[in-house]
């Protein structure tokens, strides 16, 4: 058998491999435990998570579970380009997103905010036109700005963003000027 001597040492250790196994345990179901509740319950609430999310200063890290929380599964994502004069359109997916934009954006200073959004309600379905404007710094002039599509729907619960489509002014298509009043919430 062991000394006592050994014995103490074996039970210090035994205490505190399960105190340190305990503390991650502790703290990885914390961050899972995150609901992100308050973003889901409102539509304008919702919008203000998603541009929340992504915005920030360069070298950033986002917390993409709270930017997944947002959307019902891998929903896809639609961006209008005119890129040299050649039209497409880029299908991503949420995780898409995250792994081919999300590097960069990290990286960069950006902050999105939205002059104007207007909501379309229909029972638990709701339709938004997002007038946004992206800068390098809040405040700063907009080096681009666009419309968000989004369509959402309300499980009973919370909202989920379930489609996300946008087009930027840069393709060379100016936004009409009954979308550019500044008013967030019509």
């Amino acid at each position: 058998m062991f000394s006592p001597y050994k014995r103490r040492h074996f039970l210090l250790n035994v205490l505190l491999t399960f105190f340190f196994f305990g503390t991650a345990i502790f703290s990885a179901s914390a961050q899972m435990g995150k609901t992100y509740t308050a973003d889901v319950q409102s539509v304008e609430a919702a919008m203000d998570a998603l541009l929340e999310t992504i915005s920030g200063p360069a070298e950033r890290s986002i917390d993409w579970d709270r930017f997944r929380n947002l959307f019902r599964g891998d929903v896809p994502f639609y961006i209008r380009s005119n890129r040299n004069g050649q039209w497409s359109i880029a299908e991503l997916s949420v995780e898409k997103y995250i792994n081919n934009i999300g590097p960069n954006l990290e990286k960069r200073d950006f902050f999105e905010t939205a002059s104007n959004l207007h909501i379309s309600r229909y029972g638990d379905m709701a339709s938004v036109f997002m007038v946004y404007e992206s800068m390098a710094a809040p405040g700063e002039k907009p080096f681009d700005r666009g419309i968000n599509s989004i369509e959402l729907m309300f499980d009973g619960d919370r909202w989920w963003i379930v489609s996300l489509m946008w087009q930027a002014e840069s393709t060379g298509v100016a936004i009409p000027k009954k979308w550019l009043k500044k008013n967030k919430y019509q």
